[in-house]
């Protein structure tokens, strides 16, 4: 299964008998006609079993795992590409193989390079390793067949995908990471894997390691405790990462997963591929010993996701709450630097407290670092600035945020500077000059306070907003630090959430209503930002795929449909304003100030995000 870029893999263990490979074939051949996925791994030696032990020394055992295979691959309904685990005697010597199979064709065979001889281990005892064989091909089921160093490619579809057996993962220099640099971006692995305390968690981090210093999806899978448990016990433990990031994993003992599958995204990872200097200056360096195999993987216009779309992508399945700790400390620590690097005479920290999400979650963080240097929180100059539609809901939130972490409250109502000012351009509509006078004039009163006080105007905008244009020029666009601006509105909830539960309990309540109120600039009578502009989580979504994984209008539009079940209409409302005010309103980021990258991406001109602000996208 494939689409727009998505490829299902399925990473598998059968319920095997050691020694009985009539037995096995059956139960291979079961669990393969399941697979639901393009891509199938099974383990190492899957059809002996690795244990077998002194029996691969039998020519008729040997012999009679080919003819398993032959079996298999005639029988098999399954379409896709599979990769299975057989012990080969090539010209008198037996090599631990894994073969790559598709309708009937043995597409290629590769040895296994690193073979353990210690421990619990004796592989050299049976097998030779083909990490210097010259062969090439070989004579397999009456056909010529590429053996050694391979790839295998799908051109049109961008995937280039190898293959290790158990302890080349291991190895100080891996064969998966010459793959990599010959441009392979999904790498398979058939394992027999002991099992032992603390070995699970060596296996997972391997897995991710290996897939985000290649660049590249990797599909482990292990034979599980069928194995022979005469001396030690194997697993079933299943990892699939893309990235560096876990995208599934199985149970170490299970009879009940046979099957792991996950949905990688190719053309995120080769979107990442394309940015990655050091992986640029590795390309190729080495001589390219690889022959690559042609390989078509199908279309799927009826293709599922294993589980439904995470709709916060931004925010990690896993390990969220050390993520939301290390997100509020970032903050913390990019605010104390800025405090610390500012002469004491200006080092105050002025900002505008509206009563909504972004301003309090500047407030806390403002707060946080006051605490850490042991200053007075009175050195913050917390300032509401009401004007004829600011709510009473949200300016007594303000107030209440002000007065219980013991700043230094501002009062400023700007509704009769803002008609001074309409009156002198002798405007008298309510429309986008009105709304962005109110903006600069906000922006105006917190600068010159930073004057008059000794400080620096600390800027609450999040990356949302940010990415959207969703702010003034010139307005809340400004100021002389942004301490939200590597936040996505999803994380600023989270965040303000986190906080309610923890160090804030004594001010929950107002956060909770913060959190619960309509998202608002209020700059006119009942607005409301995501009746304008759209929800944010689905916007926040969109963010994510188009600058995280280059996800273009089509694939957006797929995805957005997959994970909020839209209609069609307000799908192309959504996908095509999201695209439009993201390149119109380059203009805006160009001249944003300094603030701290959280989240592993920015929108900065200067840091990461380089777009000229005329550029033209349709």
């Amino acid at each position: 299964m494939y689409k727009h870029g998505y490829i299902k893999v399925a990473a598998v263990t059968p319920k095997i008998s050691v020694g009985d490979i009539e037995f096995n074939k059956i139960e291979i051949l079961k669990v393969l006609d399941q697979s639901r996925a393009s891509l199938t791994v099974f383990p190492e030696l899957t059809i002996t079993g690795y244990s077998a032990s002194d029996l691969f020394y039998q020519g008729s055992f040997i012999d009679q795992a080919l003819q398993a295979v032959k079996y298999i691959k005639e029988q098999t309904t399954y379409q896709g590409i599979y990769i299975i685990g057989v012990p080969l005697d090539i010209y008198g010597v037996l090599y631990n193989c894994a073969l790559v199979i598709q309708n009937g064709q043995v597409l290629g065979v590769i040895p296994k390079h690193y073979l353990p001889n210690h421990h619990e281990f004796y592989e050299k005892r049976w097998f030779h390793s083909g990490k210097d064989s010259s062969l090439n091909e070989i004579d397999l089921f009456n056909q010529k067949v590429p053996f050694g160093y391979l790839l295998f490619e799908d051109i049109d579809k961008h995937i280039r995908f190898g293959v290790e057996v158990c302890q080349d993962l291991w190895a100080t220099y891996a064969p998966s990471d010459d793959m990599s640099l010959a441009g392979a971006n999904l790498i398979f692995n058939l394992s027999a894997s002991s099992e032992y305390v603390g070995k699970q968690s060596l296996r997972r981090h391997a897995v991710l390691d290996h897939s985000r210093k290649q660049m590249a999806a990797y599909v482990y899978t292990t034979s599980g405790h069928y194995e022979s448990s005469s001396e030690i016990v194997y697993s079933s433990h299943k990892v699939i990462a893309s990235l560096g990031e876990l995208i599934a994993e199985s149970h170490a003992f299970t009879d009940e997963e046979t099957h792991l599958y996950a949905d990688i995204d190719m053309m995120g990872i080769n979107y990442q591929k394309r940015q990655d200097s050091t992986y640029r200056d590795m390309h190729l360096k080495n001589e390219n010993k690889y022959q690559y195999i042609k390989i078509n993987i199908n279309q799927m216009q009826d293709y599922k996701f294993e589980h439904k779309l995470n709709q916060t992508p931004f925010i990690s399945t896993y390990n969220t709450k050390e993520d939301i700790k290390v997100a509020n400390h970032l903050q913390i620590f990019a605010l104390i630097k800025r405090l610390e690097s500012i002469p004491k005479s200006a080092n105050k920290i002025i900002l505008g407290i509206s009563g909504g999400l972004d301003s309090a979650l500047a407030l806390l963080v403002s707060h946080q670092a006051m605490i850490y240097l042991k200053r007075d929180p009175k050195d913050i100059i917390a300032v509401t600035m009401p004007a004829q539609v600011t709510s009473h809901t949200s300016k007594s939130a303000a107030l209440e945020l002000m007065e219980k972490l013991n700043v230094t409250s501002i009062e400023i109502p700007i509704a009769s500077a803002v008609d001074l000012h309409l009156d002198s351009i002798a405007h008298k509509e309510k429309d986008v000059t009105y709304e962005n006078t109110q903006a600069r004039m906000r922006t105006m009163i917190l600068m010159n306070l930073a004057n008059k006080h000794g400080g620096f105007v600390l800027g609450t905008g999040d990356l949302s907003e940010i990415a959207l244009g969703w702010m003034t020029y010139n307005g809340d666009q400004m100021s002389m630090y942004a301490i939200n601006a590597g936040l996505p509105k999803t994380w600023v909830k989270l965040l303000i959430d986190y906080h309610a539960k923890h160090e804030y309990k004594h001010i929950s309540k107002v956060l909770n209503h913060i959190l619960d109120a309509p998202i608002t600039p209020e700059l006119k009578e009942d607005q409301d930002t995501e009746i304008t502009i759209g929800r944010y989580d689905i916007n926040d979504f969109m963010l994510f795929h188009h600058l995280i994984n280059g996800a273009d209008e089509s694939k957006i539009s797929w995805l957005v449909k997959e994970a909020f079940d839209l209609n069609d209409k307000d799908l192309e409302i959504y996908v095509n304003r999201f695209f439009k005010r993201f390149y119109t309103q380059q203009f805006k980021r160009q001249t944003l100030p300094e603030g701290p990258k959280i989240l592993g991406i920015s929108l900065s001109p200067r840091g990461e995000y380089r777009m000229p602000s005329d550029v033209k996208r349709k």
